[in-house]
């Protein structure tokens, strides 16, 4: 039994949580918070009394096996290495790092201390991209991919008022770019490889990170281009565009619903059936890397880590 414990009780430490509750070979054995009232709040919704206050603790447990990591992002790096030097599997949100040293030199201490390490990016693991994966044939030659999240962030309503939480701060590594241009770009890297060029367009807050951007990306036989905002809401979903029909995909982040439009009209629906819960399958890798004693995943690699955070942070 893989024993896990938690570094942070915001709302995808609570899906976390639940997630372990549901996958077999894992279960949630303490939680750290800086703030131990907050950490036994979160902790008793999953039966968990282990609240760790003292990060030097948490890495010197012997009775832990796995952390996840979902602090804010300026902390992912340092907090990644301890954790690994003392030989803590550790799932790491995303982005994983902020620039490709802190990624390649975390990957360096993981085989050097034969732990696993991924980043949590939940969609390329989810049954409905690989549905993607199996059915993109039936459109042909693939010409274009549209990627496309935008979710209005209520933390913009407290930047217009004068107050800067995480998720808008530098300092924190804050920014549309980080917190959700990564689900479409590792969508678009981990189905298409890496592209030729790349070119950001970024619309930067007072606060000196990205509010709303895009990213144009250039293949050797097809064109991308993927939208995010935190200042902004969307009402349309993504595309895979081929010679022959379009993929249409309902949430890059969470995808439901997947159908393709063909040229002649028809309209087939690819979609499968999916857990509610989509973190599921991300923990589900991980505990099968761990028990495999593989340290880098197949599918969410350090190279695709590597690509997306240097796309994104380009100048």
């Amino acid at each position: 039994m893989i024993k896990i414990a938690i570094i942070g009780t915001s709302k995808i430490s609570d899906e976390f949580a639940n997630a372990i509750q549901k996958v077999m070979g894992c279960e949630l054995k303490a939680i750290y918070s800086r703030n131990f009232e907050n950490g036994l709040m979160f902790g008793k919704k999953y039966g968990v009394e282990d609240i760790i206050i003292e990060f030097e603790e948490l890495c010197k447990r012997q009775d832990l096996d796995m952390v996840y990591i979902a602090s804010p992002n300026s902390l992912h790096y340092n907090q990644t290495l301890e954790l690994l030097k003392n030989k803590k599997h550790v799932l790491c949100e995303k982005p994983m790092g902020i620039n490709e040293k802190e990624i390649e030199e975390m990957y360096r201490v993981a085989y050097e201390n034969k732990v696993s390490l991924m980043e949590a990016m939940k969609n390329t693991f989810l049954p409905n991209f690989k549905s993607i994966e199996k059915n993109i044939y039936k459109i042909g030659d693939v010409r274009g991919f549209i990627g496309n999240f935008c979710q209005y962030s209520s933390r913009y309503d407290n930047l217009k008022d004068g107050e800067l939480t995480n998720i808008f701060d530098p300092k924190y590594g804050g920014g549309a770019h980080l917190d959700i241009g990564v689900y479409p770009l590792y969508f678009i890297l981990r189905l298409f490889g890496i592209p030729l060029n790349s070119k950001i367009i970024n619309y930067t807050l007072d606060s000196g990170v990205p509010g709303i951007g895009s990213a144009l990306l250039e293949y050797k036989n097809m064109a991308g281009v993927i939208v995010y905002s935190k200042i902004t809401n969307s009402y349309i979903g993504s595309e895979i565009q081929g010679e022959k029909g379009s993929i249409i995909i309902d949430s890059i982040s969470n995808i439901k619903e997947v159908k393709i439009c063909y040229r002649n009209g028809e309209i087939e629906n690819i979609s499968v059936p999916q857990e509610d819960n989509s973190m599921i399958y991300e923990l589900e890798e991980f505990i099968s890397l761990i028990k495999k004693g593989k340290v880098e995943s197949d599918i969410n690699t350090k190279e695709i880590s590597k690509e997306v955070i240097r796309i994104l942070t380009q100048k």
